[in-house]
């Protein structure tokens, strides 16, 4: 079933009936057809029993306060030299550079340095700008910078606040936090602004005044290397001259910098964004089960609204639970810089062409994160090209990349994506999705 994002409308408005669907699930009459989430603050009552069987029930008190989320500052920073450097076995090279020497204000996961990557000739005038999961470390994603120096680009991963997660920043025991936690976390750790009590973190410590900082001193440390052509007057980042990736939490970040700025080009991997229980954003598919076979979709999950991720259905029974991409999603570039984005999906800063993803079939990534790359012009899940079976050249409109590979040992579908010790290998050792990382890097674009 083809699925599309909802349209949630700032603020949030208020309920204003109900009556019961077709389905016997409850559906909200709500005012100009916005989404709410509102009702979801109260209860809702009187459901009636369906053709499946799912029993009757009340829609319980979803979303709820919660206490702010302590984000540990990880390791203090480390004492040393503010950069090292090596040559490339292929040619190029290779650096790590202390994150607090370009900023003594950083001292957030201070053992984790910046890698940078160049090649012998940068062919390119596009930095190539990589965010990496939660808890990972950039040195963790050589193989996408040596795809990507391969390819005449200079190569960053930049080391960023990437602990917790966000699903732990915005996570609360007694049911859900508000659908906007996430998208208003995601800006705070980008623009360092202060968009949500839910966890605090210092300006400076947020990605984009890390990025400026390290562009900012690599021009003063290489002058000959180029790098102040990636800052503006202003000394904001050049977004048009700027590729920007991320895996996982990074690719969330990627996909807002996208839905923010007009990049180069945006490349996700395993996800752009969170999930959030469709019953949150859309009251009127919610529905009360004792199992999943209750549900609408085999991909449902029966689970309380105090544990929606929940692996087992408890014996209580619960709500049936179908994760759709976060709130912050079905938005806009954000213009008048609240952390909310604005407009809808067609309203993203970046096109639809410059935008690339690659998601693993057995990963719960594959549950949503297709509905998120549909909505914003990508392609529908069935326009993913199997890249276990199909190989470059790839078609010059190809932008969705599947795959469906075993991991090494101790790896899941989900790190496959991402991490290098976990990235399956051809057999010349190069990374399994070689190719379709090459073509994202170089396919035509447009104007």
């Amino acid at each position: 079933m083809r699925r599309t994002l909802a349209r949630i409308s700032h603020p949030l408005p208020a309920a204003t009936g109900r009556s019961a669907g077709a389905t016997g699930a409850c559906s909200l009459r709500h005012p100009a057809t916005s989404v709410v989430i509102g009702v979801l603050l109260g209860v809702v009552a009187g459901c009636e029993s369906d053709p499946v069987g799912a029993p009757t029930h009340e829609v319980p008190k979803l979303i709820v306060e919660c206490a702010a989320v302590d984000v540990e500052p990880g390791a203090a920073p480390v004492a040393g030299d503010c950069a090292t450097s090596q040559q490339l076995p292929g040619g190029g090279v290779m650096a790590l550079v202390r994150a607090n020497c370009t900023d003594p204000n950083i001292t957030m996961m201070g053992d984790k340095p910046h890698l940078i990557m160049l090649p012998e000739t940068v062919t390119r005038d596009v930095l190539w700008l990589h965010l990496v999961g939660t808890s990972g470390t950039p040195t963790n994603a050589k193989n996408l910078g040596q795809a990507a120096i391969s390819q005449g680009y200079r190569y960053i991963a930049l080391a960023y606040t990437n602990e917790p997660s966000v699903g732990t920043r915005c996570r609360c025991l007694e049911g859900l936090r508000d659908p906007t936690c996430e998208g208003l976390v995601r800006g705070e750790v980008i623009y360092g602004r202060d968009f949500t009590p839910t966890f605090n973190m210092e300006p400076d410590e947020a990605i984009l005044p890390r990025l400026t900082a390290l562009l900012t001193w690599l021009q003063a440390q290489q002058p000959q290397r180029g790098w102040g052509a990636f800052l503006a007057q202003d000394g904001a980042p050049r977004w048009a001259k700027i590729a920007v990736s991320g895996f996982s939490q990074g690719g969330g970040m990627a996909a807002m910098i996208a839905r923010d700025h007009a990049v180069d080009r945006a490349v996700y991997f395993s996800v752009a964004s969170g999930a959030t229980p469709e019953a949150a954003l859309d009251p009127s598919v919610y529905r009360a089960c004792t199992d999943a076979s209750q549900c609408l979709n085999e991909t449902s999950a029966c689970c309380p609204a105090a544990d929606l991720q929940c692996e087992v259905t408890p014996a209580g029974g619960g709500l049936c639970v179908d994760p759709v991409p976060a709130e912050w999603t079905h938005y806009g570039r954000d213009i008048d810089g609240d952390g909310r984005g604005d407009g809808g999906v067609e309203d993203r800063a970046t096109a639809a062409s410059r935008q690339f993803a690659f998601v693993h079939r057995d990963e719960d990534a594959w549950r949503y994160a297709p509905i998120a790359f549909d909505a914003w012009g990508m392609g529908a899940r069935e326009d993913f090209i199997d890249a276990d079976s199909v190989g470059a050249p790839f078609d010059a409109d190809a932008r969705l990349f599947s795959t469906g590979l075993t991991p090494p040992t101790g790896c899941s579908e989900h790190q496959a994506m991402g991490s290098d010790a976990c990235q399956p290998r051809r057999a010349d050792g190069r990374p399994a999705l070689w190719d379709p990382w090459i073509h994202a890097m170089t396919a035509d674009v447009g104007p």
